[in-house]
């Protein structure tokens, strides 16, 4: 007797004419954009803190992340702390291990969404 995988199966779908259509779709996938900071909130030792709560960070540097709400377009040129333009500077955000501890590390710094 023979047994069908999940695999088997979909590979034989693929070979009928309207299933071949599966090869044609594109394939989905996620994307996160790196967190940046403006020349208020990225100063000096202003640039030290976590970009979440504000801590401290120390040597504990986790880099920032944006998801696809918050990083797409032009919104990604935005300082992830206060909403203000980048413009020319390009300090990147950091935050701190207990923001980004774990699982954490892949949210977004603004709404807490994972960006992968």
């Amino acid at each position: 007797m023979a047994t069908f995988s999940r695999r088997n199966f979909l590979s034989r779908l693929s070979l009928l004419p309207l299933g071949g259509l599966m090869l044609w779709s594109a394939r989905a996938h996620a994307e996160h954009y790196e967190a940046k900071l403006c020349n208020d909130c990225g100063f000096g030792s202003k640039k030290d803190n976590c970009t979440k709560c504000g801590k401290w960070m120390a040597s504990t540097r986790i880099p920032a992340r944006l998801c696809g709400d918050h990083g797409f377009g032009s919104k990604k040129d935005n300082c992830a702390k206060c909403g203000k333009w980048v413009g020319s500077h390009r300090q990147l955000a950091y935050i701190c291990n207990d923001c980004g501890f774990g699982s954490k590390k892949d949210n977004c710094v603004k709404c807490g969404k994972w960006a992968p």
